[in-house]
């Protein structure tokens, strides 16, 4: 079926993933000096107002890009591979996703690898919930049989009712269902009629908003956004809910000139979904006025 690995969600909000520049200059920074020399400067014990460090500024970008080898994936063999290859993932070229897929797949039946990647996801999850993710994305890439079971494991497994609170919002449990989402998105892949049958639980019971959204998506994606998957998704999505199976989904390579008619359309449709006008400031308004402080209602998850 259809791989997920680069697909965007459309909904009200929109995810930019944004990276870091070589030669970029911000408002704090003298326009023609370097960072090395900014570095080097507070190093040196600068009286400048402004953070100050003792450790010298690394290499940039282009310099650790010179050395980059494209198209050199490592091997997918044993359980031993498997860190090396979740960590060159992390870092691969976007014309470099075939390569890593033709590996995953070819390591489908490897139980092995599959335990490589368990493991990986287990020590990763609350120390270092990127790497989880990033794990727990191509361990579903793989579409292994094998790793159906750990799936439907991991996607049920109860969240954190205690951690660090931040307006409200438990920052763990949100991790965690941020995870189980991933996790659903692996069983929706593997697109068999018990893992089919998992994510319709996940659905129609998961606790969580998060991971019942992403697994309706991930289920429409991988039965082609079809009316026969539509119609099967009525039957079990919350009434509340049924929103999630119109939202508009921007694939990558998507122009504006097909993406914005489907945004009107779904606006049209859901009417509840368009945001309020923004809103004027007074002439004798303080624009440096504090914002409201948070009413104590976490948001809602």
């Amino acid at each position: 079926m259809i791989s997920r690995w680069k697909t965007t969600v459309v909904t009200v909000t929109a995810c930019l993933a944004i990276a870091g520049c070589a030669n970029q200059t911000t408002d704090d920074e003298p326009v023609g000096v370097s960072r090395q020399a900014l570095t080097t400067k507070a190093a040196a014990g600068s009286t400048d107002n402004g953070p100050t460090t003792t450790v010298p500024a690394g290499p940039s970008p282009s310099e650790l890009l010179k050395g980059y080898k494209l198209h050199a994936p490592p091997s997918l063999a044993t359980a031993g591979d498997v860190p090396r290859f979740i960590a060159w993932a992390g870092t691969a070229h976007t014309d470099e996703q075939d390569d890593g897929r033709k590996l995953l797949i070819g390591a489908s039946s490897n139980k092995a690898v599959v335990e490589g990647f368990i493991k990986e996801i287990e020590g990763a999850q609350s120390a270092d919930p990127s790497r989880a993710l990033l794990a727990l994305g191509l361990l579903g890439e793989m579409k292994s049989p094998a790793a159906e079971s750990y799936l439907r494991d991991f996607a049920t497994r109860a969240l954190p009712r205690e951690g660090t609170v931040i307006e409200g919002e438990i920052i763990e449990q949100t991790q965690r269902a941020q995870l189980q989402g991933k996790a659903a998105d692996g069983l929706a892949y593997l697109n068999s009629d018990t893992s089919n049958k998992a994510l319709m639980d996940l659905i129609a019971n998961h606790p969580s908003r998060i991971v019942r959204a992403e697994a309706i998506n991930a289920y429409l994606w991988n039965h082609g956004d079809g009316a026969d998957a539509r119609k099967r998704l009525s039957q079990v999505v919350r009434k509340d809910e049924v929103i999630f199976i119109d939202r508009v989904r921007r694939v990558t390579g998507e122009t504006a000139d097909t993406f914005n008619p489907k945004l009107e359309a779904f606006l049209k449709q859901h009417p509840e979904a368009v945001p309020p006008a923004p809103t004027k400031l007074a002439a004798k308004s303080n624009p440096r006025r504090p914002l409201p402080a948070f009413d104590g209602k976490a948001p809602r998850f």
